[in-house]
């Protein structure tokens, strides 16, 4: 995905010496990149509750993306999803008690 190539493209510029390609690479880290790697370094420490909200923010950024597989930017944004949008849908299935809604053998002996 965006994320291993990117890592990539930041290994091989210093590889290089191209200081000035490995922090713009660095800079542009997409926000689902970003909260990767923040619960990893989260995790290492020993902090699951971080973690834990780091993953849920990698996995809103993974939900609102069209194509996770090509940099921001290489696509138009309007195909991805609001994230205003995907924040207020988790939250409303996050409350929704489902036992409510039974299941699809309801009924049958």
């Amino acid at each position: 995905d965006e994320s291993v190539r990117r890592d990539y493209l930041i290994r091989d510029a210093e590889k290089r010496g191209d200081k000035e390609e490995a922090a713009r690479l660095r800079e542009d880290k997409s926000k689902r990149q970003v909260a990767k790697e923040r619960a990893a370094v989260a995790r290492e420490s020993d902090n699951e509750d971080e973690a834990e909200r780091w993953e849920d923010e990698a996995e809103l950024q993974t939900n609102t993306r069209a194509d996770v597989t090509q940099d921001e930017g290489e696509y138009s944004r309007f195909l991805d999803k609001d994230e205003w949008y995907e924040r207020d849908r988790l939250a409303r299935v996050k409350r929704l008690n489902k036992s409510k809604f039974g299941t699809l053998l309801d009924d049958i002996e």
